[in-house]
């Protein structure tokens, strides 16, 4: 197997993590060949990569290699659904420049979109062998907790039915409902709130404090002014010691991402589902710097939250 093409394309698409001003300059060049240069020969490196395989389970692991080599190589915070389309206007290949409602933008937010984009190109071209040879393209980013609103799924939607069953689908998925709603310990929601009120804007902290209580989702994201990865070993803390209960742990991953964002090297990013699954769903202690600490009481028996 050969893997030259996507080197390539992962090179380019990981330029917000080392920063490099290179990478940068290619993809805000408006003269950068995206379909020449990368998803062309990104196509048939994939294809002649599957030919070489030959039994399905193999076919379905390759996919799944790169679905995961193009998901933990990148950083994408908007749905595709987001990108303003661009009016052709020549012959020559137009990509877009902005998210929808972004009015003016420097050479790193037009990176971000042409970054984004590309993005979704290479998995339209996955999508196009995952139809060839009867790979579920779903079914495996839903297992792999991948996010299809990041991409254009209308490749894999091969009849009308299906279109229309699987965008309901994902409009479920955006705004579902939960099998189980966290429910936190009543005497001690006033001691969370207290310890992690300072996380949040003065204007989101009754929100903050209602989401405790178990009511309902916040109208819109609550920012919460730190890593991610804080808030997240927070709510697992309090999970493991069963100061949170009524649901499973996919629940409180559900719950989180659909009422936080958090900050990360300045900008606002969207929590994903395989992000807080290897914090939350996993025994290993991720977070270098938690907020909290739950300890347990010998004398009591009762759990004794603290700030670290």
């Amino acid at each position: 197997m050969t893997t030259e093409a996507l080197d390539k394309c992962l090179n380019l698409l990981n330029y917000s993590m080392d920063h490099d001003q290179a990478k940068i300059d290619i993809l805000s060049n408006m003269d950068t060949d995206f379909h020449k240069d990368y998803v062309q020969p990104f196509r048939r490196e994939l294809g002649l990569n599957l030919l070489s395989k030959v039994t399905f389970p193999e076919k379905k692991d390759l996919i799944i290699f790169y679905i995961d080599e193009l998901d933990t190589n990148t950083s994408i915070s908007e749905f595709y659904e987001n990108i303003e389309p661009v009016d052709i206007e020549n012959d020559g290949p137009i990509y877009p420049i902005w998210y929808r409602g972004q009015y003016e933008t420097d050479k790193l937010g037009v990176s971000e979109v042409r970054a984004h984009y590309l993005f979704a190109l290479l998995f339209y071209e996955i999508q196009y062998y995952c139809n060839i040879y009867h790979v579920p393209f779903i079914e495996i980013c839903e297992d792999r907790f991948f996010e299809l609103n990041f991409i254009d799924i209308d490749p894999t939607l091969v009849n009308k039915e299906c279109h229309e069953l699987t965008r309901a689908s994902i409009k479920i998925k955006q705004n579902p409902v939960l099998e189980g709603k966290p429910i936190f310990i009543l005497s001690s929601v006033q001691q969370i709130f207290n310890l992690l009120k300072e996380y949040f804007a003065v204007t989101d902290q009754p929100s903050f404090l209602n989401l405790l209580q178990g009511g309902d989702n916040a109208s819109k994201s609550l920012i919460f002014l730190g890593s991610g990865n804080r808030l997240a070993d927070s709510f697992k803390q309090l999970y493991d010691c069963e100061i949170i209960k009524g649901c499973s742990k996919k629940d409180l991953e559900n719950w989180i991402c659909m009422n936080f964002v958090y900050h990360h090297r300045g900008k606002i990013q969207k929590f994903k589902k395989r992000y807080l699954n290897d914090i939350i769903s996993t025994s290993g202690d991720k977070c270098r710097k938690p907020i909290l600490n739950v300890t347990l009481e010998k004398a009591t028996g009762n759990y004794l939250i603290t700030k670290v």
